[in-house]
């Protein structure tokens, strides 16, 4: 899998870096024995906490159920760092402050973002003050108006990500639609084939035959032998075209593993999909199709955007004229997981073809088990 260099976490690493060792610097210069071994347990812990959260495929990333207390952690830990090291020297350290009010907007709106920068910036600079003895209000709007523009920035940037997530998404279910009313057209031009076969030639070779074999009743000798044979190669012809449009009508519907197998090409390297249906469940209803196309798009799409998971399984078996669908991951599911919108628009596809739609935990990661009605094909 090839590994996405993230620009933004590396500047943010590079930046909590340039603070740590100039803060080193600082205190070797002045002598200072502020904090100890503290101070550098907490610079430390600062860089983690923000590495982990800015991980996406990470178990403790910003939207991981404990990305919210992770991130008050972080706050914390800057707070500390301020805490133990002399107002005076280290007024620079609220750019920790900085790079934690650029990852508010994604896990909350941007309104509420910058009305807690505010307030963080607040208590920050006035327990600067308190402890230097001194006001710091221009340093206060100075670094607030930085923490505002971080905070708006990010939100732009959450908001051109969000988009294209969905503009890509909706291309991945043009190109499926597209790939599947290909296969619709191909198998209906077959179908269109096979019945001008039987209708037209299989006719006419029906009553050549007859007529071979009337013509047989009529002649004697040499003849009666000839028209014997035309008559058995007239069969062998009708029969050859029987057969014909019978194989062309029993792959006329499309098969469930094809149209899965197109989609999951389009999915991003960073999620493997691993697909466990039989080959002979075929999709004799164009539209039920694209439904369920269009709902394991959607359930793809949530794996990969909320779950953080690497993999995902899709089972598929026939049972009772019902086709099942269970489609699981290795990710994890948030304690207080409600349906959303994604989850809502497969259960109005799914009633459109008459099925319906199970959330099931599984191994701390949702699973989804779909059913639909199936019936045979009557092509064959």
């Amino acid at each position: 899998m090839k590994t996405k260099i993230d620009f933004a976490t590396l500047a943010g690493l590079l930046t909590w870096l340039m603070v740590y060792g100039i803060s080193l610097y600082i205190l070797q210069k002045t002598a200072a024995t502020y904090g100890g071994l503290t101070l550098h347990i907490l610079f430390l812990a600062y860089g983690g906490l923000f590495w982990l959260l800015t991980r996406k495929q990470g178990r403790y990333g910003l939207q991981s159920p404990v990305g919210r207390y992770l991130l008050l952690l972080q706050l914390l830990v800057a707070i500390g760092l301020l805490w133990l090291t002399p107002a005076r020297n280290f007024e620079f350290l609220s750019i920790l402050t900085v790079i934690w009010a650029a990852m508010l907007p994604f896990v909350m709106r941007t309104g509420p973002a910058l009305l807690l920068t505010i307030i963080v910036v607040a208590v920050w600079f006035g327990l600067a003050a308190w402890q230097g003895g001194r006001a710091v209000w221009i340093t206060a709007l100075l670094y607030g108006c930085f923490h505002l523009f971080a905070v708006m920035v990010q939100s732009a940037s959450r908001d051109a990500e969000n988009a294209k997530d969905e503009l890509e998404q909706k291309h991945q279910q043009l190109l499926a639609t597209q790939q599947l009313l290909q296969a619709a057209s191909r198998q209906s031009e077959r179908t269109r084939i096979a019945r001008n076969l039987h209708d037209v030639v299989g006719h006419h070779l029906t009553a050549l035959t007859i007529q071979l074999q009337v013509a047989s009743h009529l002649t004697v000798g040499e003849a009666k032998v000839q028209v014997d044979k035309c008559h058995q190669l007239a069969k062998l012809l009708l029969s050859d075209v029987r057969d014909a449009v019978s194989t062309m009508r029993q792959y006329a519907d499309i098969s469930l593993l094809d149209a899965l197998s197109g989609l999951t090409r389009l999915v991003p390297a960073q999620l493997q999909v691993k697909l466990q249906i039989p080959s002979d469940i075929m999709l004799n209803d164009l539209a039920q199709a694209q439904h369920l196309l269009c709902i394991v798009q959607e359930a793809l799409s949530n794996s990969l955007k909320h779950s953080g998971a690497s993999e995902v399984t899709i089972e598929a078996e026939v049972t009772q004229q019902q086709l099942q669908l269970v489609i699981y991951d290795n990710g994890s599911l948030a304690p207080r997981w409600q349906p959303g919108n994604g989850i809502t628009g497969m259960q109005e596809r799914l009633a459109e073809c008459k099925g319906s739609l199970v959330l099931s935990n599984n191994h701390q990661a949702m699973q989804l088990t779909i059913t639909l009605p199936y019936s045979e094909s009557d092509n064959a």
